[in-house]
């Protein structure tokens, strides 16, 4: 073998996953978030938040995954069959550990329905600082999240209104009424805001 087959082979070595994931942590549709499997090259990606009675999921990753779990910069699709139609989720950006992390963008689409666009910073496979969209309720946020609610400075649009400040938790007081967003508004007066 000579100098170049020996890098394409390594290089191929190192596109290619360490196997197949766990068991206990495979995605489980309705259930638990996990790992789902490129079945052209082994690759991981972890996925969550598909709804029960889905049918063949796939991945789809076109960077490299030394060790098992997507890693580094590429596109990461994640497709599943549900109630007649496909389902998925497209991620471009930086992964690590198979989960979105860094900058990135995230589209979730139903058939040739987009259902939610999240581009910004994520966190552990969420979207922490950035722009959530969810164009069939014409609505729009751009801020902070912790835990999937709006936190600190952010500005919610809901179908050309506008409403502006310091979120806490996922809600915003506005003189004596709240909005909420991510959470039911009768919470909002609680403790944790």
């Amino acid at each position: 073998m000579n100098g170049r087959q020996w890098i394409a082979a390594l290089a191929a070595l190192l596109l290619m996953a360490a196997g197949e994931p766990p068991e206990a942590e495979r995605m489980v549709p309705g259930g638990r978030a996990g790992w789902v499997t490129d079945p052209k090259n082994g690759c991981w990606l972890w996925a969550g938040g598909i709804e029960p009675g889905a049918s063949d999921v796939i991945a789809d990753w076109n960077g490299a995954c030394p060790e098992g779990p997507a890693e580094g910069p590429g596109r990461a699709i994640v497709t599943w069959q549900s109630r007649g139609e496909t389902r998925r989720m497209d991620y471009q950006g930086d992964i690590v550990h198979g989960k979105n992390e860094g900058r990135g963008k995230l589209t979730i689409t139903e058939g040739s329905r987009v259902v939610s666009e999240e581009e910004g910073v994520f966190r552990d496979d969420r979207l922490v600082e950035g722009r959530l969209a969810l164009p069939r309720l014409g609505l729009e946020f751009e801020g902070r999240l912790r835990g999937g609610h709006p936190q600190g400075p952010g500005r919610l649009s809901v179908q050309g209104r506008v409403f502006q400040g310091d979120w806490v938790n996922g809600c915003l007081q506005q003189g004596n009424n709240w909005v909420a967003f991510t959470r039911p508004v009768e919470s909002c007066a609680g403790q944790d805001t």
